[in-house]
């Protein structure tokens, strides 16, 4: 916790991301741009939603790998049945 130092902060309680419900954004002091409150809200909404997609894509990749894995495994497994069964035959 801060004590004694003011911090602007944005917080969204509507991100529109199923995988958080709100996001807190730390607005740096001292910009060399004055930007209105509407364009970093938007601004803050936007990162928000992106981090939504690339919790989206993670997940997607690690299916792809779990599949990936299942299927060399099952391939490995019967081609040892498969030598097995002609060395027994």
């Amino acid at each position: 916790m801060i004590k004694g130092c003011k911090k602007n902060i944005v917080h969204i309680t509507n991100t529109g991301c199923p995988y958080f419900e709100e996001a807190y954004f730390i607005v740096r002091r001292g910009g060399e741009i004055d930007i209105s409150e509407d364009d970093i809200v938007k601004e803050a909404s936007k990162i928000a939603n992106l981090t939504g997609d690339a919790f989206k894509e993670k997940n997607k990749r690690a299916k792809m790998f779990r599949l990936s894995y299942f299927l060399y495994g099952a391939s490995l497994c019967s081609l040892i049945f498969g030598i097995i069964a002609i060395l027994l035959s």
